[in-house]
């Protein structure tokens, strides 16, 4: 990954931290865990990707995929930390870097159902689908003969 991948880069970056931001918020005001953002961050991370000029193929849908993962766990492991922390008096950042993985392991047992885990498990398919080449990409390929 070249100069020509650190505006991707960044954009994913900034779509994983946005994304997470969002989902922890509507998470910890409604008390619940939002799991239907997945699908939501996967075609956030999408779309940065291909604004910030990703060029398609295997690496911008391996990119999408892995980002997306990325959104999922980090998100997951602050609204933990938030709640948590909110119990402890603790900020949500403090939070995070003393939580052990038992305890994010064990809370997330207790808070996700099947559903929740159907939600986050989805988003990695449309990721995977929606950073493939688009019919624009298609059109201006040369033809090969």
């Amino acid at each position: 990954m070249g100069p020509a991948w650190l505006l991707p880069a960044v954009a994913l970056l900034a779509g994983i931290l946005g994304t997470d931001a969002v989902w922890v918020t509507l998470s910890v005001l409604t008390g619940r865990p939002c799991s239907w953002l997945a699908p939501v961050a996967a075609l956030d991370l999408v779309l940065l990707l291909r604004y910030a000029g990703a060029p398609p193929g295997s690496l911008r849908v391996a990119l999408a995929v892995a980002g997306t993962a990325l959104a999922v766990l980090l998100a997951q492991w602050l609204i933990v930390a938030t709640q948590l922390g909110m119990a402890l008096g603790l900020e949500p950042v403090d939070s995070a870097l003393r939580l052990g993985p038992a305890l994010a392991l064990q809370y997330w047992r207790l808070s996700l159902d099947r559903l929740d885990l159907a939600w986050m498990l989805a988003s990695l398919p449309v990721a995977a689908l929606l950073a493939q080449r688009s019919r624009a990409e298609r059109a201006s390929m040369p033809a090969v003969e």
